[in-house]
């Protein structure tokens, strides 16, 4: 029996039945009816609290960014706060700097630096100045304890020249009057 004609028989029916016979029916499609009306409102009111949850968290996620950004842009103007000091003392240094003074003398590493720099560089033409650096240094570590000893004597003995130097620069510019250090 198809589908069309089943309703149209329980149609027939239902209307036929008195209202005492269709009241235990109607008593169940109400308490079904008042138990949908529940759930659905429990429904809502849960979808409108994980709407509002969700909001809030956005506003949070909002305002961490927000806050995160300014600490970025704090952190960026008191870096170029320094620079700017920093290149402001270097001028205030080199334009009071005297150019007789001694220059102090390179270090162990720099001077290792400086003749690894020509090897390396003649060994691996068109290789950048970062890469050679980073192949200075790794050089420099791998040194063992005598090698790098012989680098620190260079290094003291042009620091021990450069403090002679310095005496004798410091003894000539006291004694003259109208030269300042």
């Amino acid at each position: 029996m198809p589908l069309l004609q089943i309703g149209k028989i329980t149609g027939e029916e239902w209307k036929s039945m008195t209202e005492a016979q269709k009241a235990p029916y109607e008593d169940v499609a109400k308490k079904q009816k008042e138990e949908y009306h529940k759930q659905m409102e429990v429904y809502k009111q849960k979808k409108l609290e994980e709407s509002v949850s969700l909001e809030k968290e956005d506003e949070e996620q909002k305002k961490i960014l927000k806050h995160e950004a300014l600490q970025l842009l704090k952190k960026k103007e008191k870096a170029d706060n320094i620079i700017k000091k920093t290149k402001e003392k270097r001028l205030k240094k080199e334009e009071n700097a005297d150019p007789n003074r001694p220059k102090k003398p390179a270090s162990s590493f720099l001077l290792f630096s400086k003749e690894a720099r020509k090897q390396m560089a003649e060994e691996r033409p068109g290789v950048n100045n970062s890469t050679l650096n980073a192949l200075i240094s790794v050089k420099w570590k791998e040194l063992s304890g005598t090698e790098k000893k012989a680098w620190t004597e260079k290094a003291a003995l042009g620091m021990a020249a450069y403090k002679r130097e310095l005496d004798e620069y410091t003894k000539a510019h006291s004694s003259s009057p109208s030269s300042s250090p």
